[in-house]
């Protein structure tokens, strides 16, 4: 009895839900069809329509927000709807322009979500008796509930799809994307609000009696902490939290005058730290043990020095590495953090909501030009190029002069800005560049030398050389009894069997290996038994190979065929490489190329 009368509340919260927010169905709808269309069409891309509707959703959900929570009248709610499709409209207007979407507008979309859900959380909290604590909670346990809900109804609908297409009969093969589609554009959302409660507004003046009692029973029943939460963030998330919080003081401490200014590894992990404390202490402000107080009174005077100083060394490296659009938002960031922690630390909680209207107004500075993260950090990048390129004596009247003797530090700070905005698609905003420097050899072309990445000035983590078959078509194959086709894979290993390419040679079975040491890596041939012939120095080769390709000058910019062929011989056997592309990245090499084996 109980689980049907579970069951009929849940479909009367589902169908207030729809009432509710009848323009945002309105919107999930029209997303739902957009995915459909992208089901049916891969080749379209509807990214933009797609965006634009969740976007409409969010804006028409906080725009009810703010009517139950400021407004009575039904012109109010219809122009504060107005208002959300306007807002719809200018950004797929914004958006239009680009011929994709791009780096620049995915990042953008993300954060303006992001203000969204802060301002969905943070309305029902404005001048009212709902904490911004406890608006927080609400909308945390609805999310987990819906993830929970809607991976068990997607995982039970794709088994039902896969079994009736293996047992019953064939369906087409979009079907069960057809099936997610519903699941994930329609239900989720409304099933996530309509765990949402009326929260008070205005409007609970004109509301009396039986309904009253209702509205606050399920704003008391959405912002309450359930016991097996408060056990969870009490005497499990915060003790971890706090082992976590004096690795990190010991690491600052021990390294404050070296490693700690220049180690970039560690900035992620203190961002990370950043969210987890400010996430935890806005569900521990909700409860009252001694280990959520304790929480609340010392880990945000300690999350300020922490987030402090990696924010001023954020900045400091500024200088040495530009800025980009990530450093930007890991700055910002840092500012936040840093008022978070003063918040939290010297005001009383009802004021918790002030990181809220923080984060909605640095996101809006962050997406809107001339100061936005994207307009900064491409004048940053293309000025630190610029002058680096004019301190070396490169840019002479709008054109770009190549110079391989300059410092390896230069060098670096040319790669790394180039690389950056054509990554950002931004070179072909810069007239002195050409459009496609990274293609094939124009960075070197254009600048004198190849990407350097690291201090040793030899092209860092990324080499690359090809043999040009135009140039040098045939290969001399004469006194070898095979020639085998071969692409190394570094992941491979020696105890992989199918990493063993099996080779005949006067009716004899041969073994060709890929083998890894440490390091080092080889290629390696034994026979029937496992006793190795020969052992090929694969790392040594194609080191030389690569060397050959930088060294190379003029038009002919590819390998010849002698240029890519490396050899190597004992008493039992001769082995030659005839690389035909090899590709140094991130200490690995990866290579398409064909083995020439002797047997003496």
């Amino acid at each position: 009895m109980n689980v049907v009368k579970s069951l009929r509340n849940k479909l009367i919260g589902l169908i207030q839900a729809i009432n509710r927010y009848p323009l945002t169905m309105l919107f999930l709808l029209a997303a739902a069809t957009v995915n459909v269309n992208m089901i049916n069409n891969e080749t379209e891309n509807y990214l933009k329509y797609l965006f634009t509707f969740l976007i409409g959703a969010l804006l028409s959900v906080v725009a009810q927000q703010v009517f139950e929570r400021f407004f009575t009248k039904f012109s109010e709610r219809v122009m504060l709807m107005g208002g959300a499709v306007v807002l719809t409209a200018g950004y797929f207007f914004a958006i239009q322009s680009a011929s994709t979407f791009n780096m620049e507008i995915g990042t953008k979309t993300g954060v303006t979500i992001f203000a969204l859900l802060m301002g969905f959380i943070w309305v029902p909290s404005i001048k009212s008796k709902i904490t911004f604590n406890e608006s927080f909670l609400s909308v945390f346990k609805a999310f987990f509930i819906t993830a929970l809900f809607t991976a068990v109804i997607a995982g039970g609908l794709s088994s039902i799809v896969f079994a009736v297409d293996e047992l019953l009969f064939s369906l087409d093969h979009k079907a069960n994307a057809h099936v997610m589609n519903i699941v994930y554009s329609l239900f989720a959302p409304i099933f996530f609000l309509s765990f949402t409660p009326p929260y008070p507004g205005r409007r609970d003046a004109e509301i009396k009696g039986e309904e009253l009692v209702w509205q606050e029973k399920k704003v008391a029943k959405a912002v309450d902490c359930p016991k097996t939460l408060e056990i969870l963030i009490s005497y499990i998330i915060i003790p971890l939290t706090a082992v976590y919080t004096v690795i990190l003081l010991a690491y600052v401490l021990l390294n404050i005058r070296g490693d700690f200014w220049t180690n970039n590894l560690l900035e992620p992990m203190l961002v990370t730290y950043a969210i987890t404390v400010i996430l935890v202490y806005l569900l521990a402000s909700n409860l009252e043990n001694r280990f959520a107080i304790v929480f609340r009174r010392v880990f945000p005077k300690v999350l300020i020095p922490i987030v402090l100083f990696q924010t001023i060394a954020s900045v400091l490296r500024i200088g040495e590495m530009g800025l980009t659009h990530g450093r930007y938002y890991v700055i910002m960031f840092g500012i936040f953090a840093v008022i978070a922690g003063v918040i939290f630390s010297f005001f009383p909680i009802r004021k918790n909501g002030w990181i809220a209207a923080v984060l909605i107004i640095f996101s809006a500075i962050s997406i809107i030009p001339p100061i936005d993260a994207f307009t900064v950090s491409r004048t940053n990048q293309i000025n630190l190029l610029k002058s680096t390129l004019s301190t070396n004596g490169m840019l002479e009247n709008g054109e770009v002069v190549p110079n391989a003797d300059i410092s390896t530090k230069d060098k670096k700070t040319i790669t790394r800005t180039v690389s950056y905005l054509n990554s950002m698609d931004y070179i072909d905003d810069i007239d002195w560049l050409p459009d496609k420097v990274f293609h094939y050899d124009n960075f070197k072309n254009t600048f004198g030398f190849e990407e350097v990445y690291d201090e040793t000035g030899h092209g860092g983590d990324s080499q690359f050389a090809h043999l040009d078959w135009d140039r040098s078509p045939t290969v001399n194959i004469k006194n070898y009894d095979r020639m085998v086709h071969l692409y190394f894979d570094p992941y491979q290993r020696e105890k992989d069997a199918e990493a063993a390419i099996p080779v005949e040679i006067d009716n004899k079975n041969y073994k060709l290996k890929q083998v890894s040491d440490g390091e080092d890596i080889y290629l390696s041939i034994a026979d029937d038994k496992d006793q190795e012939l020969i052992r090929f120095d694969a790392k040594k080769a194609f080191d030389q190979i690569l060397e050959n390709q930088t060294e190379l000058k003029g038009e002919n910019d590819s390998l010849t065929v002698e240029e890519a062929t490396v050899t190597e011989e004992n008493d039992a056997v001769r082995m030659s490489i005839v690389v035909n592309n090899v590709d140094y990245y991130n200490s690995n090499y990866n290579a398409d190329l064909y083995v020439l084996i002797q047997l003496k």
